[in-house]
């Protein structure tokens, strides 16, 4: 999960502060009240801490629970390099010669049981993705090799500092699953997250259903002013695509934020007309083929560069896209962002001509 699930998760905040599923055409109006159901097409994760899983099944149940330190902006959610605070009074100049990192924590922020959420809350949280204790799993803590140490002197300051200055710190800590957990939780039990949730976000939980529903009512102590516009939501678990489409078809779900073939967008589209709201994207997808090179013929290099060669990308990719998500051939860098290979770079790359 890279890119996808930055803006994946920059959709859920707009989608639940705007609390508007918007028919084709319609003004972009936020409005306030109104329960948003939408589906996961998935059963649920191995557990709900959000720093030791990877499926995009655990951010769709449970990013709505939880603050983080900085986000993608809501507000810009197609962007991969505009990052704004969250938790943070405002994004910090590294200072250091790009060295340091001092956030300034937000004062009125409260955990949905009550207590303040300080700087202390932060930095515990951080040091669990960053620096895990024996028996903790943390799916991210490799991308942070840059940060030597997290420091929080006060109830208001967090301090990162790094073993090397890097631009890859910033989008790194923009991650979406970097919920912010409750230090005393922590200090009690660092398996706690796994089983429960209860974060400061702009929901609070109400109840899951393992495997089947998950809901969330509107936080009333928010402390971004006037969210979220929504009462609450529900979101349905269903790995099974005909159930996902019934629910959109029907109206039983007004969305679901992953994807569908291209095959059901049509259908639906199709059948509801200027009822429904189609968008597409770019998806960070890699074909990810490893000979076992252990085995003949395929401990010879040249027989597994050969294979690599009589892949055709380009018109693999005509064929794909009308089946699956998958459409524009890529690098390693994302498509579209500042950084990513244009198509006649890729192009000179070995297996990437487009003549096979």
């Amino acid at each position: 999960m890279t890119t996808r699930s930055w803006k994946m998760a920059a959709c859920l905040n707009v989608a639940f502060a705007a609390a508007a599923i918007i028919p084709a055409g319609a003004a972009e109006t936020p409005k306030h009240g109104g329960t948003l159901t939408y589906m996961i097409p998935a059963d649920g994760g191995p557990s709900l801490d959000g720093h030791r899983e990877t499926t995009y099944a655990i951010l769709h149940q449970t990013a709505p629970f939880y603050s983080v330190l900085v986000r993608i902006n809501p507000d810009n959610p197609s962007s991969t390099t505009d990052f704004t605070c969250d938790l943070c009074t405002e994004m910090p100049t590294p200072t250091d010669n790009g060295l340091t990192y001092t956030f300034k924590i937000r004062t009125d922020v409260k955990f949905h049981d009550g207590t303040p959420l300080t700087a202390h809350d932060v930095a515990a949280s951080w040091r669990k993705i960053v620096f895990p204790p024996k028996g903790v799993s943390s799916a991210r803590q490799n991308n942070f090799v840059m940060v030597d140490r997290i420091e929080d002197p006060d109830d208001t300051t967090v301090i990162f500092k790094l073993k090397f200055a890097t631009l890859t710190f910033m989008p790194a800590l923009a991650d979406p699953f970097s919920f912010i957990y409750s230090k005393a939780v922590l200090d009690k039990d660092m398996h706690w997250y796994e089983k429960n949730i209860m974060g400061s976000g702009p929901f609070r939980f109400e109840s899951l259903q393992v495997g089947q529903s998950i809901k969330g009512v509107r936080n009333p102590n928010y402390y971004h002013d006037g969210q979220p516009y929504l009462d609450g939501f529900t979101a349905i678990m269903a790995p099974k695509l005909s159930v996902r489409v019934d629910a959109i078809r029907s109206d039983r779900a007004a969305l679901e934020f992953r994807s569908m073939p291209p095959s059901a967008r049509d259908q639906l589209v199709k059948e509801l007309g200027d009822k429904i709201t189609v968008q597409n994207s770019d998806w960070n997808c890699g074909n990810v083929l490893t000979p076992n090179h252990r085995k003949k013929p395929f401990d010879d290099v040249r027989v597994r560069k050969a294979l690599f060669l009589a892949i055709d990308q380009w018109r693999g990719a005509e064929a794909l896209q009308k089946i699956a998500i998958v459409k524009t051939v890529g690098g390693i860098v994302f498509p579209g962002s500042p950084l990513a290979a244009t198509k006649e770079e890729i192009q000179q790359m070995p297996g990437f001509w487009p003549d096979i």
